[in-house]
């Protein structure tokens, strides 16, 4: 053994593994209490991705908006009206020449150093939307959240989602959505 002949090797030995071992611990309940977590800007998030129409007809407003997803070219998931949900998406390429260039070039880079490096970028992508509403009684009014996100999928099989968090989607959305409710004569 090592320590065979130092004597005490052991009581200097066990104090510095356990400190090891702890400085390697995690705080569990704090990673846990992260997970799920809301942003810490959710309030201004639900903000942008809400918006509040001058009807009680929660089904009509529901309909419009599939047509407003069906123009922008997402195809309808689910929809379950009765509940107030509505769900669409739809699938792009997301193949960048720049980026596609740049890991080449990176690759080059790395084999001329004689390191092994396997080039990544953006395959393809799907946009997916979730709509849900909730009717407002007391105003005749119908409160309508649009959440877009997109999954994003590399030429290795990898796959990442990423919120679609641009006022300037969500407003365009919504006012294409009022302005099919004033052609149906709905209010907005």
């Amino acid at each position: 053994m090592i320590f065979g002949r130092f004597r005490g090797g052991r009581r200097i030995i066990a104090p510095v593994v356990a400190a090891a071992l702890l400085a390697g611990c995690v705080n569990h309940n704090e990673i846990a209490m992260r997970v799920g977590a809301p942003p810490a800007e959710a309030v201004q998030l639900r903000e942008v991705q809400t918006a509040r129409f001058e009807t009680p007809d929660e089904m009509l407003l529901l309909t419009e908006a599939t047509q407003v997803l069906q123009d922008l070219g997402f195809g309808v998931a689910e929809s379950a009206p009765q509940m107030g949900v509505l769900t669409g998406y739809k699938t792009r390429d997301a193949v960048e020449a720049g980026q596609v260039a740049a890991q080449i070039a990176l690759t080059v880079v790395a084999a001329a150093f004689l390191v092994a490096y396997a080039p990544t970028w953006d395959q393809n992508q799907v946009i997916r939307v979730t709509l849900t509403s909730q009717p407002v009684p007391q105003n005749r009014q119908t409160v309508l959240r649009a959440s877009f996100e997109r999954l994003v999928a590399n030429n290795r099989g990898e796959v990442r989602v990423e919120p679609l968090l641009q006022p300037e989607m969500h407003q365009e959305f919504f006012t294409m959505l009022r302005n099919g409710m004033a052609i149906r004569g709905g209010r907005t």
